[in-house]
């Protein structure tokens, strides 16, 4: 059986291909980013605009390109698919979400922020870690649950994505102390009501591209290696390093990092303020960076779908 789990959000369109053998085995076929920055001026104006638009129906024809190559001569496969903050918040979000799904030829469901953090954990952590918080830095929100064995505790949404709060507060590269200041005071604002829910645990998992790309600094990388960069740990003090360090850089000197995809490399010090504040609130001095996210949530929602359906 081929099974999909598919995460469109406000900056990222991702998409994960696996083939799930008779005793259960999960092998990844295909681990697919895209860049469609959909939430590209939402924050401002209330919609997804044309240009947008235009990208995520570029990505979307990419992961149904994909699907179809990964599916030829297997009768049985199942595709979840889920849409986050952008087509949650959009004026337009339902019109889009129609259009994407035409192109996909599977529904695409625009789920909740609860519904985010909760497939997000069991795709990043999963169910065998003791004790085990999460951050989930995304383009439009932020989203942070505490779990214990599987079990979610407590689980918060929060309006600090980085697309978002770029727009809001940052005008120019590098990044001006007032633009930082008033990032950190919007984590505090957003994030001190439920810092005693949220701390405690004994590790706290990062998932999505800020950890992503600051463990591809940390450990000099060229290039994208999941195998290097899941597991790897960052503690708080270099992530207070690297957060600084790239603030005084230019979006010309952020595009030129060794390994930094420059279609995201504006954000990528955005992320790094939210994860330093956030960590700094909730008292954790070390993060376990996750490659797995949302993608692998509606993956495994997926595998579920098609057990139920065959009993």
């Amino acid at each position: 059986m081929i099974a999909v789990g598919i995460d469109i959000g406000t900056n990222t369109a991702l998409m994960v291909v696996a083939s799930i053998t008779h005793e259960a085995r999960v092998e990844i076929l295909h681990d697919v980013h895209e860049l469609p920055r959909l939430g590209e001026g939402l924050d401002h104006h209330g919609m997804i605009s044309d240009a947008a638009r235009d990208r995520a129906r570029s990505a979307v024809e990419r992961f149904r390109t994909v699907i179809a190559d990964a599916t030829a001569g297997d009768s049985l496969h199942v595709v979840h698919a889920v849409a986050t903050s952008a087509l949650r918040e959009a004026n337009n979000g339902d019109v889009v979400r129609r259009e994407l799904e035409s192109i996909l030829g599977w529904p695409i469901t625009v789920i909740s922020g609860n519904e985010e953090a909760e497939l997000t954990y069991f795709g990043a952590v999963g169910h065998h870690e003791p004790s085990a918080s999460m951050i989930d830095i995304g383009g439009g929100s932020t989203e942070f649950v505490a779990g214990r064995s599987g079990e979610l505790l407590y689980r918060i949404s929060t309006s600090l994505g980085v697309v978002r709060c770029m727009e809001r507060y940052v005008s120019t590269h590098p990044v001006a102390t007032l633009g930082q200041d008033e990032i950190r005071a919007h984590v505090r604002f957003e994030l001190e009501p439920h810092a005693d829910k949220l701390s405690g645990s004994s590790v706290l998992v990062g998932t999505a591209g800020t950890p992503t790309a600051l463990a591809m600094i940390d450990l000099e990388l060229p290039a994208y290696d999941a195998a290097l960069i899941d597991g790897h740990n960052l503690s708080l003090a270099r992530i207070d390093e690297l957060a600084a360090w790239l603030c005084m850089q230019t979006r010309e000197e952020l595009c030129a990092i060794p390994g930094l995809d420059a279609r995201r490399a504006d954000i990528v010090p955005i992320g790094a303020i939210i994860l330093s504040e956030s960590m700094h609130i909730l008292g954790y001095n070390n993060l376990r960076v996750s490659t797995r996210g949302l993608r692998h949530g509606a993956l495994k929602r997926a595998i579920q779908q098609a057990e139920s359906t065959l009993g």
